[in-house]
């Protein structure tokens, strides 16, 4: 056998340290920014009964999954779980909602990276589907090179970092502006009805949505047995960062906050920086999310050269990923209401994928 034709060597797997900064990564994502929004909502009674309630609901449903991909072998997504519980009729089905939503949910982070380079250049003046042709373009070696989840726990690591400097920046203004005297804050929202809530839950259920990928993670551990562990540190990160994020701007900016808390920043040094860095946060993001729908569509394609080092192999994952870069760019500028219907999507299908598919 050629040197072109090996299979990668193996390299170091991952433990649950570095699946918990996996998972801060992939779930702690943009949505965190709009919790105060979501609190304006709800008011601050509902907002930390849901926030502090789903952790454990999360954990648990994990701790289903690991016991599943260690006591039945050939699990390594949840369309695989499928085929193996349910017969390979429903995998294809499984497979095309579980990954079809998150290659759009991939589709809008290009249109938030897109938002972030007309933030960071905001005297330019650019309009949307140039910065995220830009934001494409910024993306596309970057995805090309990338091929597994263990590659990308440092850089993981410097993304719950570039998290926490976004707030902090966010927060800083805030603070430095002081509270406005006419900024009112309810314990519940009033006028709270079935709309708010079911909108203001969809989002917090979305800030705990990673399980679609954990059967991936475990696949590349050492220990899958271990995975639960991850919760040690991701679960602290996660739900205090929930709470910060959402109380503290939500006493802020009152009932009538900004969509996003980056946006109730004023235009200027701080804003540009806030942008900046939600940028090279949502850039990481893309990239951990390219790797698992590159490496399942790979695997479907051409199962067996899926982790090959030769030439093809690495054709074959360039055109996947670029592939979908492509798809994201096309149908987040050509669909005028994309964010709308995704947002719709999303409440209708992500209770069901992260939280009633895996069990």
């Amino acid at each position: 056998m050629s040197v072109s034709e090996q299979p990668i060597p193996a390299k170091p797997r991952l433990s649950w340290r570095g699946v918990s900064m996996l998972m801060v990564s992939d779930i702690v994502g943009t949505s965190v920014l709009t919790f105060p929004a979501v609190a304006a909502e709800l008011g601050y009674a509902l907002t930390v009964l849901l926030i502090v309630g789903l952790f454990p609901v999360t954990v648990y449903v994990s701790v289903l999954m690991a016991r599943t991909h260690v006591r039945v072998r050939g699990i390594d997504s949840l369309g695989s779980a499928a085929r193996r519980i349910f017969g390979p009729r429903y995998a294809g089905g499984t497979f095309a909602v579980v990954y079809g939503y998150t290659l759009l949910g991939n589709a809008s982070y290009l249109l938030v990276l897109g938002t972030s380079l007309q933030g960071v250049f905001y005297d330019a003046r650019l309009c949307l589907a140039a910065a995220s042709g830009l934001g494409a373009l910024l993306l596309a070696p970057l995805v090309v090179g990338l091929r597994r989840l263990g590659d990308s726990v440092a850089l993981c690591f410097f993304n719950l970092l570039l998290v926490l400097l976004c707030v902090g920046v966010a927060f800083g203004e805030l603070a430095a502006r002081g509270r406005p005297p006419c900024v009112e804050t309810h314990a519940v929202a009033q006028g709270l009805d079935f709309t708010a809530v079911f909108g203001g839950a969809t989002n917090l259920v979305y800030a705990y949505a990673g399980q679609w990928m954990y059967f991936e993670m475990m696949t590349e551990m050492e220990a899958p047995a271990d995975f639960p562990k991850a919760f040690l540190v991701s679960g602290p990160i996660m739900v205090s960062l929930y709470l910060l994020v959402a109380c503290l701007g939500y006493y802020y900016l009152g009932g009538t906050p900004a969509g996003s808390l980056v946006e109730s920043v004023p235009a200027g040094p701080a804003y540009r920086a806030a942008q900046g860095l939600l940028l090279l946060h949502v850039t990481i993001v893309y990239m951990v999310k390219s790797v698992v729908l590159a490496r399942s569509a790979h695997g479907r394609l051409a199962p067996a050269a899926a982790d090959a080092r030769d030439a093809r192999g690495y054709a074959r994952h360039a055109a996947l990923s670029l592939a979908m870069l492509l798809f994201s760019y096309g149908v987040t500028n050509a669909v005028p209401f994309f964010e709308p219907l995704l947002g719709l999507i999303g409440g209708v299908v992500s209770r069901p994928i992260h939280f009633l598919l895996p069990l």
